[in-house]
């Protein structure tokens, strides 16, 4: 059986959200973040790393955001979720897929770690304008590209719209998408599909 190795606040909640919207039997570990906000050394007897997401498949244990979801699709989407290499809508998908780990969640990631206070002793100094300002660019940017769209690739909902949605979740729950005209309401839809309210059950 599939196991989502799953850290309580954190990406892997957009993998349990995959895990519904794919109809995956799947079982949960759950773990509890430590005081200081991290993950507690036991998943590291786990993977290495010791972060979330993690995936057992059998003997395979799968780490990051992208490269899980890539391969739940891949190997149990039955082809669901993603468009095919001939579907005008495949450039768009890889995009999504890799973005919005590679670019726009480490550029909100970092701005909470230096600019939200919760690391006692970090001051954002001059990067913290500098950072804000790029990260403010950036979603105006995928504001304007989401414009008149349904969903992130193509016509249809894919693994692009689990990994863009949990993203700008994560970009709304610091402020970040106020006064953006597109982001909210595509949001609100993502936030609304059944599989979306049974992954945040679970997550809990």
């Amino acid at each position: 059986m599939l196991t989502v190795v799953h850290l309580r606040q954190s990406r892997s909640e957009r993998i349990l959200w995959l895990c519904e919207e794919l109809g995956l039997d799947y079982a949960v570990e759950a773990y509890d973040r430590t005081p200081s906000f991290r993950a507690p050394e036991a998943m590291r007897a786990i993977h290495p790393l010791g972060k979330s997401p993690l995936l057992r498949d059998g003997d395979l244990v799968l780490a990051e955001s992208g490269a899980i979801v890539d391969y739940l699709v891949a190997r149990y989407g039955r082809g669901h979720l993603a468009p095919g290499h001939d579907d005008p809508a495949w450039p768009r998908y890889v995009f999504w897929l890799h973005f919005c780990e590679g670019s726009l969640m480490a550029l909100g990631v970092t701005e909470m770690l230096l600019c939200s206070g919760m690391v006692p002793g970090v001051e954002a100094g001059p990067l913290g304008p500098q950072l804000g300002a790029e990260l403010r660019r950036t979603l105006a940017w995928v504001d304007e590209d989401m414009a008149d769209r349904d969903f992130a690739a193509g016509e249809d909902f894919s693994a692009a719209d689990v990994m863009l949605a949990y993203t700008l979740d994560f970009a709304a729950g610091r402020g970040l998408l106020e006064g953006t005209r597109h982001l909210p309401a595509y949001l609100e839809r993502m936030r609304a599909r059944p599989a979306w309210a049974r992954a945040r059950e679970k997550a809990a």
